[in-house]
C-alpha cells in the first residue's frame, strides 16, 4: 500500500551529500523528499545535508533523514524543514516552487509524445557519444 502524501516525479537531478563527500543522482523527487542513487549508503535514520541542482534555478541546500536504503542503488530522503539551519531555510520554498512546476512539464512531455505517436513529430535523440 502506498503511504506517500505527495506525488513523486521521475527526474534526474545532480545531488551531493557534503558531509559524506558523496555524489548521486535523483531517481524521483516530491515535496516531502527524494530518492537518490548513490554508490555507497548512508545509514538509515541519519540526518544529512543534501544539495540538489535544479535546472535553470541552481543549487538548493536541503536537510533530510535517510528514511530507507534502496535495493543496492540508493537512499530515500525525507525532508525535515524544521531542522533547516538559518542559512538553509530559504532554499526549501524555492524547491517547493520547482516541484509545483513539474506537473506542467509532464503535460508538455505527454503532448510531445502524443504528437510523436500521431506521426506529427519524430522522437529526437542525440547521437551516441562513442
Amino acid at each position: 500500500m502506498e503511504r506517500r502524501k505527495a506525488p513523486r516525479y521521475p527526474i534526474r537531478l545532480r545531488a551531493y551529500f557534503p558531509e559524506h563527500d558523496l555524489w548521486g543522482v535523483t531517481k524521483n523527487v516530491s515535496l516531502d523528499g527524494c530518492f537518490v542513487e548513490v554508490e555507497r549508503f548512508i545509514s538509515e535514520g541519519f540526518l544529512a545535508d543534501l544539495q540538489l541542482e535544479l535546472p535553470i534555478i541552481g543549487i538548493v541546500f536541503l536537510k533530510g533523514y535517510v528514511h530507507h536504503t534502496g535495493q543496492g542503488d540508493g537512499v530515500g530522503m525525507q525532508f525535515v524543514q524544521v531542522r533547516f539551519s538559518e542559512e538553509q531555510s530559504d532554499y526549501y520554498p524555492l524547491y517547493v516552487k520547482f516541484i509545483k512546476l513539474l506537473p506542467n512539464l509532464e503535460k508538455i512531455k505527454a503532448e510531445y509524445l502524443e504528437m510523436v505517436q500521431q506521426g506529427k513529430l519524430k522522437l529526437q535523440t542525440f547521437p551516441s557519444n562513442s
